[in-house]
């Protein structure tokens, strides 16, 4: 009887263990990777609004508090997705293309998800975009932007002159698109702004198979 119990134990045991996942695979989050196509409206239909600044949630995280970023790998252009997209925009009149970024990250969940800062390229005479990127994935992928258009003074809508020393002081509008929408993965998603908007598209990524030795 007691050598019939300890073998079962040991059976039990071993097919416990088979069936059990290791908790370096199964626990890791999944990889996507996330592309966006940031342009320029050079048409700008906004009837004159103002965006004035806006510091509630732009710099949300005080200092000494912010969390660790997603660790990304960037894409090369020869893994981009949108190029038929860039292309269309690149040959209108009416828009301009400001950035294309493409990278990959392992996505957790919305509480453990943590916002990567875009890395903004300020331009002589150029606009530009920075802000940050949160994504998740539960049910479905959730992406977060909070980005900022940068103008140059050339473009700048108002202007206020300076009492004391009579220069003309330029004051550039704060334009900035935040939005949180709920997502597909290989769905084209458009974000929109009077002054510019993303085209993203987040695909999951398949590691390469590994080859299987044949059995003997």
């Amino acid at each position: 009887m007691g050598t019939l119990y300890k073998t079962g134990c040991v059976l039990f045991g071993m097919l416990f263990w088979s069936a059990t996942p290791a908790a370096d695979s199964d626990n890791r989050p999944r990889q996507y990777d996330i592309e966006l196509l940031v342009f320029q409206n050079l048409v700008a239909g906004d009837g004159g609004e103002v965006w004035p600044p806006d510091y509630s949630t732009w710099h949300e995280e005080a200092a000494g508090t912010a969390t660790a970023a997603p660790t990304v790998q960037w894409l090369p252009e020869s893994s981009y997705r949108l190029k038929a997209e860039r292309a269309a925009l690149n040959r209108s009149s009416q828009y301009r293309t400001l950035a294309y970024l493409a990278w990959r990250q392992p996505v957790a969940d919305r509480i453990s998800a943590r916002p990567l800062a875009l890395p903004g390229r300020p331009l002589s005479n150029a606009a530009w975009v920075d802000g940050t990127v949160r994504v998740a994935v539960e049910r479905y992928l959730h992406l977060n932007l909070d980005l900022k258009l940068h103008l140059p003074q050339s473009a700048a809508a108002t202007g206020a002159s300076d009492p004391v020393g009579g220069i003309n002081e330029v004051q550039l509008p704060e334009i900035r698109l935040s939005e949180q929408r709920r997502m597909r993965s290989k769905e084209l998603h458009y974000f929109d702004n009077p002054r510019f908007g993303v085209i993203a598209l987040i695909t999951p990524h398949e590691p390469p198979a590994v080859n299987q030795p044949a059995p003997q």
